[in-house]
């Protein structure tokens, strides 16, 4: 979510783009600390959301104790196909140590894949370092997840090394909640100069269902750059808007199964009335 960096740039077209399309697509993910999403003995698989001739397909791996080990994204718009396959390494107590992202933005820019590094400290996720080996350099991008007093992530502070050893700090991402839902999500750019922040864009979620997310990440969603994946709910009710872009909000509605999960998902898209809608896939 972030537009500082090729990693971050990476995740917010992958989160823009689900959001334009719909913004059901956060009801998905994996039970890093809240369970998995299951019908009966199934796990979610696959999500497909569809806008006019756009479309995005979220497919999700897990290892044998049903903790997710792939999130492959494929994002088709305007005739253009792009895809991001992500892939974590976890100890044996389950705690992820490492990412690693393929994407076709990376082998245009001459990388086969970039490792993240994950820190856990105590009991908490406290950062994650990507480096892009350059051959000339090695650049680094550094996010730092700093907690309130409940164990909620309220800011993501990100910081990039353009090879000399020194880490500039090139902005953040403040995080609200409401209950176990995350409420908003403000991106900002830092200036160094006048040391002050820019609003860059905002997330606000307004109402959620009181159904189950298929599967909800926690604090797992952060380390794959997809804070919305933190949400135990599925929301109906939520916009995007920028200082340039203006505005879009989205009212959704979902079918769901026996187990209280959603099968479908249809989102009214403002301004434009515009339609999009929403499979979910289970094993």
């Amino acid at each position: 979510m972030k537009l500082i960096t090729t990693l971050s740039i990476l995740a917010s077209l992958f989160l823009v783009s689900c959001q334009k399309e719909a913004d059901f697509s956060n009801s998905s993910g994996n039970g890093g600390n809240n369970g998995g999403g299951t019908t009966g003995s199934g796990l979610l698989t696959k999500i497909v959301s569809k806008s006019g001739s756009d479309s995005s397909t979220l497919a999700f791996g897990y290892n044998t104790s049903k903790k997710i080990i792939t999130l492959n994204t494929t994002i088709v718009s305007g005739g253009t196909t792009s895809s991001v396959q992500e892939r974590v390494e976890r100890n044996s107590q389950g705690i992820i140590t490492k990412l690693i992202i393929k994407s076709d933005l990376y082998q245009q820019s001459g990388f086969d894949s970039v490792e993240t590094i994950i820190r856990y400290t105590g009991s908490k996720y406290t950062s994650r370092v990507t480096s892009f080996d350059a051959v000339v350099i090695v650049l680094k991008d550094s996010v730092s997840m700093i907690y309130d007093g409940t164990g909620k992530v309220v800011t993501e502070k990100d910081y990039v090394d353009f090879g000399t050893g020194y880490y500039e700090e090139k902005g953040k991402i403040d995080y609200t909640y409401s209950g176990s839902n995350i409420a908003s999500i403000k991106n900002y750019s830092y200036d160094a100069s006048s040391t002050s922040y820019s609003l860059e864009q905002t997330y606000t979620y307004d109402q959620y269902d009181s159904k189950i997310s298929p599967m909800s990440m926690g604090i797992e969603g952060f380390l794959f750059d997809s804070a919305p994946f933190y949400s135990s709910n599925n929301p109906t009710k939520s916009s995007v808007s920028s200082p340039l872009g203006g505005t879009y909000t989205y009212t959704t509605t979902y079918t769901y199964n026996s187990s209280n999960k959603p099968v479908t998902a249809m989102s009214t898209i403002q301004p434009g009335n515009s339609i999009a809608t929403g499979t979910y896939y289970y094993q």
